[in-house]
């Protein structure tokens, strides 16, 4: 499972001019003929400037232009789920996160067992985002 960030798309105009940096428009069954025929909306390439429309299909999406201007690159920036963590095989390598991530997982996890195990107003997790560099 992913969870979306961002998208960016640069567009130019059918020349490859003014290339643009923009973001999509998600775009439903219900609001498709409405952006698609209303000359007003975003998705119509006016003064260099247009978003795209993003389509759900059901091999994934389109992106879908005026014929106005085109699309030069797309980028998605998303999170991904981590793999559970399980004692089934706890010897088996662990590639969700880079080497210099555990550091900081492992001091969470050490000041949440001494807040869990100590005086309660001992507060680690208030102080977390002062010690994270």
């Amino acid at each position: 499972m992913l969870y979306v960030l961002n998208e960016d798309v640069i567009i130019s105009n059918n020349n490859d001019e003014y290339q643009m940096d923009t973001c999509v428009f998600e775009c439903t069954a219900d609001s498709f003929m409405y952006r698609v025929n209303n000359s007003l909306t975003d998705f119509h390439y006016k003064y260099h400037r247009a978003r795209p429309l993003r389509v759900k299909t059901k091999d994934g999406f389109r992106l879908l232009t005026d014929k106005n201007y085109k699309i030069h690159s797309y980028t998605l920036g998303y999170l991904k789920v981590p793999t559970e963590i399980t004692n089934e095989n706890p010897y088996t390598e662990y590639t969700d996160f880079e080497d210099i991530t555990w550091y900081e997982i492992t001091k969470i996890a050490a000041q949440m067992y001494v807040e869990n195990q100590s005086d309660p107003r001992y507060k680690t997790l208030t102080n977390e985002v002062l010690t994270q560099e």
